[in-house]
């Protein structure tokens, strides 16, 4: 909103006893104030649906590609200290598999990395392809098409492949999974 009038204009002049007298024209002060609460207003409601900074979308994706890359790297070496840098820590994260809905950090942590990848297999690799990534404010998910590799503890071999979505969550600077979901093909008939 531009405004045209000086000061000076914004008043007007009056007759008093003993002569004239500048005054606020009151008309125009009212349509200025109701003009400028409106302003207010969507300025605050424009302010209130964009992030506390402002994000680069394209730097957004590729830091949470590095996240996914990172990942795969703590599945592939069962890396609890590696694990604990991408993973939110807090008990109101969910990984859901074929085998189990892990809730908390702790559970992810003892069940997923100790249990199942280190205690679990002597080798593993975990790839991605077709790595699709979506990024909003302060939350991302991916989705990606995932071939896993393994030798058990036993010696068996074994061989997966299904399909991973991952959700982001924005934590200061940095991306940390707060949510994974996979799904594997069912069994042929």
């Amino acid at each position: 909103m531009r405004v045209e009038r000086s000061p000076i204009e914004w008043t007007r002049t009056r007759r008093v006893p003993g002569g004239t007298r500048n005054v606020v024209d009151s008309h125009l002060m009212k349509s200025l104030a109701k003009t400028s609460l409106a302003f207010i207003v969507v300025a605050a409601a424009s302010g209130l649906s964009t992030p506390l900074h402002a994000t680069d979308t394209e730097q957004d994706r590729k830091d949470v590609r590095r996240v996914l890359e990172r990942y795969l790297e703590s599945v592939k070496s069962a890396d609890l200290s590696l694990a604990s840098t991408i993973w939110l820590q807090t008990p109101d994260i969910v990984a859901v598999t074929p085998f189990g809905r892990f809730q908390g950090w702790d559970s992810v942590r003892n069940d997923l990395y100790i249990k199942f990848l280190r205690d679990g297999f002597t080798e593993r690799t975990l790839q991605a392809e077709n790595v699709a990534i979506r990024v909003m404010g302060n939350a991302a998910w991916l989705v990606y098409d995932w071939t896993f590799t393994g030798t058990l503890s036993n010696g068996q071999t074994l061989s997966s492949k299904g399909w991973e979505t991952h959700v982001y969550e924005r934590v200061g600077r940095n991306w940390r999974i707060s949510h994974l979901h996979y799904s594997s093909p069912p069994p042929r008939p």
